[in-house]
């Protein structure tokens, strides 16, 4: 197991949608005085961006907490956003249905 080298940071990402069919994120990281965000790009789908998130923050973290359009929607582990985006954001949009 590796050592986590943020033990008391939290990372948030902020996913919002850019158009009809496209999305972006933001990670700030809970536990830090609050000025650590670092923005994406455009991502043509939800799976995309949650795969980029996921692997912009390497294996620094085991989870972290995920808000959509401003709500809050649970943990996931990064390992799982890395190898399954395409099943995060079916459960996204299965239990949440972003408009």
């Amino acid at each position: 197991s590796q050592t986590r080298l943020f033990p008391r940071m939290k990372p948030l990402i902020e996913i919002h949608r850019i158009g009809s069919d496209a999305y972006g994120y933001r990670i700030s990281a809970l536990g830090s005085d609050g000025q650590d965000k670092s923005a994406s790009g455009a991502f043509d789908s939800l799976e995309n961006c949650l795969f980029d998130a996921g692997a912009s923050l390497g294996t620094y973290f085991s989870r972290v907490e995920l808000n959509l359009e401003g709500m809050f929607l649970g943990s996931c582990s990064t390992d799982t956003l890395r190898r399954n985006p395409k099943g995060v954001a079916q459960r996204i949009r299965q239990h949440f249905q972003p408009a």
